[in-house]
């Protein structure tokens, strides 16, 4: 009976054992699928020198992500924001897919709901198709390779830069950074990389800038942030959020896909960003 008793005991512990691993794998398996087909609409509110609360939607690194028949989740809860502007800031494509045939329905659709301005990614300068790419952006969008315009956005003079490409060492492209930031308007600044900010941009003031490339850091560890960003390393400062810096505001989204990673993505579900823009007096 002794045996048989202790028998049972190994027994129970097996199963129980089990059951705690199959949660585990469950829970790792939901959580991984939820981190590449999931789409969540983020709200975040920065506090910047403008006269009037606006809306922005914020896109970045979808990559060969698609989320409904031509991208209609996307498209909707983009609407539900109600934007006033949205900006797509680059890898809305992956430099491996020749398939891009995407991208003109969705930045049509998107065009339809808001005006539209967009800079590059890496994957799109690397693209084999690269010139093809950026016209299709044009047709939809106004695209800032390297570039401003200037708008007004709910009573705000704004001057709307795009960069990519930037390096310490790049005269034309320093040039060009203290050439934008060089007004009394509104400025703000599409960049891919967040990094730009620390290589070389904090030496200007501009009001706002706004970046992807992380992925969020690609996983986030709980209490901790993102694990890893190319040009960060592992625990990146600048993962995902607004960050208040001395010389400007800056807001980088999680994204909505991923390229070709070695670790996947994981705790961390594609990002729309909505972004509602307050005047900075609302945060004294």
């Amino acid at each position: 009976m002794k045996s048989l008793r202790h028998w049972s005991n190994n027994h129970r512990q097996a199963i129980f054992v089990s059951i705690i691993i199959f949660i585990i794998v469950l829970s790792f398996l939901i959580c991984l699928l939820v981190s590449y087909y999931a789409l969540y609409l983020t709200e975040n509110k920065a506090y910047v020198k403008i006269i009037n609360n606006t809306n922005l939607i914020i896109l970045s690194d979808l990559h060969d992500s698609s989320f409904g028949k031509n991208n209609a989740k996307l498209i909707d809860k983009v609407r539900q924001c109600e934007p006033d502007v949205i900006f797509t800031v680059g890898d809305m494509v992956s430099e491996y897919n020749k398939d891009y045939s995407y991208l003109s329905p969705l930045y049509q659709s998107l065009a339809e709901i808001a005006p539209v301005y967009c800079s590059l990614g890496n994957h799109e300068l690397s693209h084999p198709e690269s010139e093809k790419i950026k016209g299709i952006l044009k047709e939809h969008a106004t695209l800032l390779d390297n570039e401003y315009t200037e708008t007004n956005i709910n009573g705000t003079d704004v001057r709307i830069g795009g960069l990519m490409g930037y390096h310490p060492d790049n005269v034309e492209l320093n040039e060009f950074v203290r050439d934008f930031a060089d007004t009394e308007k509104f400025t703000l600044l599409l960049s891919h990389c967040p990094e730009y900010y620390v290589w070389g941009v904090d030496e200007v003031k501009i009001d706002l800038m706004i970046s992807g490339h992380t992925h969020g850091g690609q996983v986030i560890v709980p209490f901790k942030g993102g694990l890893y960003a190319p040009e960060q390393g592992y625990f990146p400062y600048y993962d995902y959020g607004v960050f208040y810096e001395e010389n400007t505001t800056l807001v980088i989204t999680r994204g909505l896909g991923t390229s070709k990673q070695k670790v996947p993505r994981f705790n961390n579900p594609p990002e729309i960003l909505c972004l509602t823009l307050e005047p900075e007096v609302q945060n004294e």
